[in-house]
């Protein structure tokens, strides 16, 4: 048993060392900005400024809360009976992983850091983690750019 754990981890090592380079450097990404939504209109329930977002969001957001129920029916919970924290956290974290890869398949295009983190937040705290996401990045001001460094004069 010890063989096959060194042959599996020395494996393992030899495949990360003959990993490539990155190439992020080499690619320049066209940034989109999505335009500022009107106040809470019928769309931005959740959060976000994109429409096709909004419905990947409640798509993903809806599957996951219906993982949710099912995994408890099939263990004999009743419907709102204490004990599901596992099964809430385990589904709340495939939400958060399959949320961004659907949304940015749905809008065609790399979705900005405030999207990521709305949609995450929106898998474990429906609505409000959304609207404190979006309150976080206007406070913070994370997705703002930033102001060139200033050199030293003399």
């Amino acid at each position: 048993m010890k063989k096959i754990a060194f042959v599996a981890a020395a494996l393992a090592a030899a495949l990360v060392v003959t990993g490539g380079t990155a190439e992020a450097a080499k690619k320049r990404a066209r940034v989109v900005v999505t335009p500022p939504a009107p106040a809470y209109t019928w769309w931005n329930f959740w959060g976000v400024r994109d429409p096709r977002l909004d419905a990947s969001n409640t798509v993903v957001g809806a599957g996951a809360a219906g993982a949710y129920y099912a995994i408890r029916h099939d263990r004999g919970h009743k419907f709102w009976s204490s004990g599901g924290g596992g099964t809430y956290v385990g589904t709340s974290a495939a939400c958060a992983a399959v949320s961004p890869i659907v949304g940015t398949i749905v809008t065609q295009r790399e979705l900005t850091q405030r999207e990521v983190f709305i949609s995450t937040a929106n898998c474990f705290v429906p609505v409000v983690g959304g609207w404190a996401m979006n309150y976080w990045f206007d406070y913070y001001g994370w997705d703002q750019p930033k102001a060139p460094p200033r050199g030293r004069r003399g």
